[in-house]
């Protein structure tokens, strides 16, 4: 199981939000580009960027990613996302030197779009976003609620050729309430393809937990900054050591 260091900018700064509301960001890093520089030092081989500004309909951090996304490229692989509302916006992400490129509000708003990413890019290249809220996914940076069943739509977009899912409860995020196990190991027995878990990490028990049900990989960001997990975990845990 593979854990992977997020990174959340807003305002141009690396912060982390408490169950994904805007206007509760902790910063944890006035410049992004140190915290990438933090990562690299700690031997993280992957980093999760979010531009939590593009979710939210802002362009503001675009030049800040191209710096990221150059930074760490030689050091690191890439997955990035955060409003990326078209087929190009996708596209550039990778032709700027991301890994993968994730997708969440166009998948559920025009999903065929996946079926064209997957054949211009590659599945390996695309990870849809189910964010989730009293069992429904939610959209726009979270600020939207649908009426969409997270489980049946992951079936979706497995069959459209998306790579990966990552599944992320927005009540649990950021909340250090612990994962929802229940309905992570729901999704892993919904789709064939690897699944990414996020929100609600609190410490080793919640990382032994996860490694339990079955996902390919969990993402963490609070309890890394509030050092409620060794920095650490990052290697011994994706080599299988205890």
């Amino acid at each position: 199981m593979e854990v992977i260091p997020a990174i959340d900018i807003s305002g141009r700064k690396c912060v982390r939000l408490y169950k994904g509301k805007k206007g509760t960001e902790t910063v944890y890093f006035e410049n992004p580009l140190e915290a990438i520089a933090f990562w690299i030092e700690k031997g993280a081989k992957r980093i999760h960027f979010v531009d939590l500004d593009g979710a939210w309909g802002s362009d503001r951090n675009k030049e800040l990613f191209k710096q990221m996304i150059k930074k760490a490229s030689d050091k690191m692989k890439i997955q990035i996302g955060g409003g990326i509302r078209s087929h190009e916006a996708a596209v550039n992400v990778i032709e700027l030197g991301a890994d993968r490129v994730i997708i969440g509000t166009l998948a559920v708003k025009h999903p065929d779009t996946i079926k064209k990413l997957a054949r211009d890019l590659g599945s390996e290249h695309i990870i849809i976003a189910l964010d989730y809220k009293k069992g429904k996914i939610s959209t726009h940076g979270w600020t939207e609620d649908t009426d969409k069943d997270p489980f049946t739509y992951g079936k979706k977009m497995e069959e459209m050729g998306a790579g990966y899912i990552l599944f992320s409860s927005v009540e649990a995020d950021g909340a250090f309430i612990g994962p929802d196990l229940d309905n992570i190991k729901k999704m892993v027995r919904a789709v064939k393809i690897p699944v990414y878990a996020a929100g609600g990490v609190r410490n080793m028990e919640d990382i032994e937990k996860l490694k339990k049900t079955g996902v390919h990989g969990v993402i963490v960001g609070k309890a890394f900054y509030e050092g409620k997990l060794p920095f650490s975990i990052i290697q011994k845990v994706k080599k299988g050591i205890n």
